[in-house]
């Protein structure tokens, strides 16, 4: 999470649903589970008024993907009884949690999501619905925990930039002419470093050194030279007894 985000909302959180199809009624009354690989989480604000919703974080327990719906209230019916609240929008649309469901990978992530992925803005939520998904038949269970809700962009925190990225436009690169009469060749003149040498002086001590390499290697003898070897013959006081 780039963003650094103060205190959650306070929310009451429900216990996750199963959701099945009517046919399941029949399986299940002759002792067969049925898995429908489809899980729902509702979210309630009893003690906030007309709460906004800038993130939403929670950590992944082998979930493919999530769907999140979100039911507002207009602010022109704020006066009215709850029957003319909205309907439930999408604001996010089977997010991708797992990048594979039958593998390991994402099972036990941490996600947070922003209004760049929202599909609108979360304000005057009345309800939120988190509907899981996993259409794999791997895992035994899946889930989502420690879901954290925090508000918009007013009540957020920024980390500076570092000073190199803040740096005024006179330590940037300057193009300069090489020569008055060459007006195709420029040279780029770039701002010198603490504790890096000229790239000049650098460049001409390094062919410096090639040079000298080069001219050990050619000079080099083709017979090697003994260690202890003089004229054919070894010196009696140069040898080592064991």
């Amino acid at each position: 999470m780039n963003e650094k985000w103060e205190k959650p909302i306070n929310c009451t959180i429900k216990h996750t649903v199963t959701l099945s199809p009517s046919s399941g009624r029949a399986t299940a009354s002759q002792g067969i589970p049925f898995h429908s690989g489809c899980k729902a989480i509702d979210v309630y604000f009893p003690s906030v008024i007309n709460p906004e919703i800038g993130a939403v974080e929670f950590q992944n327990d082998y979930a493919a993907f999530i769907t999140i719906r979100v039911k507002t209230k207009a602010t022109d019916q704020a006066t009215k009884p709850a029957s003319s609240d909205q309907d439930w929008k999408t604001v996010v649309n089977a997010f991708k949690l797992m990048p594979d469901c039958h593998a390991e990978m994402g099972s036990q992530d941490t996600f947070c999501l922003t209004r760049k992925q929202f599909a609108c803005d979360l304000n005057n939520v009345i309800s939120l619905r988190f509907i899981l998904q996993q259409p794999s038949p791997m895992w035994k269970d899946f889930n989502i925990h420690k879901i954290k809700l925090f508000k918009s962009s007013g009540n957020r925190k920024h980390f500076a930039l570092p000073n190199w990225l803040t740096e005024s436009g006179s330590s940037k690169p300057r193009r300069k002419e090489l020569e008055p009469g060459n007006d195709l060749m420029t040279k780029t003149e770039m701002p010198k470093v603490v504790g890096v040498p000229d790239i000049d002086i650098l460049s001409s001590n390094l062919q410096q050194m090639w040079a000298l390499a080069e001219e050990a290697t050619a000079n080099q003898p083709e017979q090697s030279i003994g260690r202890y070897e003089v004229d054919g013959c070894y010196d009696i006081n140069l040898l080592a007894y064991t």
